[in-house]
């Protein structure tokens, strides 16, 4: 008998944090069909473990999803760090001291959360649009028939499922591997995935404990001469994680490294601290490597999220964090190809912004993963009797505003018509508001009540993009822009089929927004505080006003001078997007 053939518009190899929040986003954005199927059943030791760390910015877009609440219902907010040297003595601006200074968001913490728990969030709000994950299905070959077009059923999966031992077919437009650093996709399609691992090994160990250590509800670091820089992180529900280096000459002790010899190099990686563990809920030994793919969007039709496309230590805490920038920049783009709005070339945008931002991290975890094994970077010329201790510390306050996810930025390219200078820039610093860098969460007020908000909520990604008309005072130039836009066709078009939506921002408290601006305004209205926070972050000047075009991922796409040019401006960029 044949194998089953189903038709589906995605498939999704790989059901962990990534290519749950792609498969729920194909789904809640509508008019996709999408499958998602995973290879192995998940026992309870092993779902509770990996990744545990939220950062300001994945929180921000995962909030942007409607998930974050929930997430924070169950997480453990961490807002503390600290640091002890050798002999137990707090020192200060080490280890992981950059995630205090974290502003500008409303996130502004690590939210810590083990991966089971995200993974049941994300599974659940998945099905709440009539998707679940089709487990212990192993994809056991792909074809891509190249002569039918893009955009069409060009893939042939076939899929196993190793409970029943029975074979299906899938045919699919487009396949997104998610499936980790040993990925199937990856290896099937002969992807180069390029780099190295070394011989470091690191171990990871969770639980609740019993300790002496004087600040235990934190992020902290314990610089330990024999484990390197030690991770000790406080966890949700009440446990903590303790991570260290498995050196060789550790190694040397242990014929076989089970799970009580984890537990015995975690006491004494944490010395002079006293560690006792109540009970393991996960362990593992790693080997510390970092590698990326050579591409991440292959034959016009297969894309690669995640691990399967980049992989690093877990040094800065950035794998699942990096995974779900790449599951939130690909994710509407696709949707707005499938759905036939957008154009297919907008695909090629995510692997043209996420690999400089994946080789950014990379570059990074090079120098922490060999500091915080207690040796200085490859290529050092400074000192080298530098305390290692203190050169991480450097290093990771130097990338703090790229691993809060916060400082993140796509790079305007010529071919890449998402991210495109326009007629405004905010010069005043070099912190300026541009596009391809994110939208700050500024303040925001509701009209009437006068009820604080902030944009990032009211901006939810919906696969749409917002026009958001800071219009301060110039009320001469709102009314300009106001009468280019009711009176473009194209504008009416986007609007009416929930491509795009207006937000309007007064400098001012008014009674009634009708009566400032002298018609109904632009989408929903909202009002600036006294000091004119939102207009000034983004560098707008209250009597000229401007206009900030909001991807449906909240990165800023272009800006423009409010006036009676602004709508061409506009129509300009929205044409080389739609359809």
């Amino acid at each position: 008998m044949a194998p089953e053939t189903r038709l589906v518009d995605v498939l999704v190899v790989g059901a962990g944090p990534v290519g749950l929040i792609t498969a729920y986003q194909l789904a809640r954005f509508g008019g996709v069909s999408v499958a998602i199927i995973e290879k192995h059943e998940k026992k309870m030791q092993e779902a509770y473990g990996r990744a545990i760390t939220l950062y300001p910015r994945s929180s921000e877009m995962l909030d942007q999803l409607g998930l974050a609440d929930e997430l924070a219902q169950q997480c453990f907010a961490c807002r503390e760090t600290a640091a002890y040297n050798a002999k137990g003595e707090e020192v200060h601006g080490r280890g992981w001291s950059f995630m205090e200074g974290m502003r500008d968001t409303a996130w502004d913490f690590a939210l810590v959360l083990r991966q089971k728990y995200q993974e049941e969030i994300f599974r659940n709000a998945m099905a709440k649009y009539g998707v679940s994950v089709e487990a212990s299905m192993e994809l056991t070959a792909i074809e891509i028939d190249e002569s039918v077009p893009a955009g069409e059923h060009r893939i042939t999966a076939s899929v196993t499922n190793s409970n029943t031992e029975t074979a299906c077919t899938i045919k699919c437009k487009y396949m997104i591997g998610c499936d980790g650093g040993r990925s199937s996709v990856r290896r099937m399609l002969s992807i180069p995935f390029e780099g190295a691992t070394t011989e470091d090994r690191w171990v990871r160990i969770d639980g609740p404990i019993k300790t002496n250590l004087p600040k235990p509800r934190t992020y902290c670091s314990i610089e330990s001469p024999t484990h390197g820089n030690v991770l000790w992180a406080a966890l949700d529900h009440g446990a903590t994680r303790i991570g260290y280096a498995f050196t060789a000459e550790r190694a040397k002790a242990y014929d076989v490294f089970d799970e009580a010899a984890a537990v015995k190099e975690a006491i004494a990686s944490v010395k002079p601290f006293d560690l006792e563990f109540e009970n393991v809920d996960w362990w593992t030994i790693y080997s510390v490597g970092q590698r990326v793919a050579r591409d991440f969007f292959v034959k016009d039709c297969v894309f690669l999220a995640g691990d399967a496309c980049h992989t690093h230590s877990s040094g800065a805490a950035q794998g699942m964090n990096t995974g779900l920038h790449d599951a939130v920049n690909l994710a509407w783009k696709l949707s707005l190809v499938l759905r036939g709005v957008g154009k297919p070339s907008i695909l090629i945008s995510y692997e043209a912004e996420r690999l400089p931002n994946v080789h950014k991290l990379i570059n990074y975890d090079k120098d922490i993963s060999r500091l915080m094994t207690n040796r200085l970077p490859e290529g050092w010329k400074g000192d080298l009797a530098a305390d290692v201790h203190e050169i991480l510390g450097k290093v990771m306050a130097e990338a703090g505003t790229f691993s809060s996810g916060l400082g993140i930025y796509y790079d305007l390219q010529d071919d890449n018509v998402l991210s495109v200078d326009g007629s405004f820039r905010c010069v005043k610093d070099l912190t300026a508001v541009r596009p391809g860098k994110r939208a700050p969460d500024v303040t925001l007020l509701k009209p009437a009540t006068f009820a604080a908000t902030r944009l990032i909520p009211e901006t939810p990604n919906a696969a749409r993009f917002y026009v958001v008309v800071f219009a301060g005072e110039a009320y001469a130039a709102e009314r300009s822009f106001f009468e280019g836009a009711n009176a473009s066709s194209l504008f009416g078009r986007l609007r009416a089929s929930d491509r795009i939506d207006y937000v309007t921002i007064l400098a001012r408290k008014v009674p009634s927004a009708y009566e400032a601006l002298g018609h109904s305004p632009l989408g929903r209205v909202y009002f600036d505080d006294a000091q004119h926070s939102a207009h000034g972050r983004y560098g707008v000047d209250v009597l000229k006003g401007a206009v900030v075009v909001l991807r449906p991922d909240g990165w800023i796409g272009t800006m423009a001078v409010l006036g009676k040019d602004t709508t061409a401006e506009l129509e300009r960029y929205f044409e080389r997007i739609f359809v």
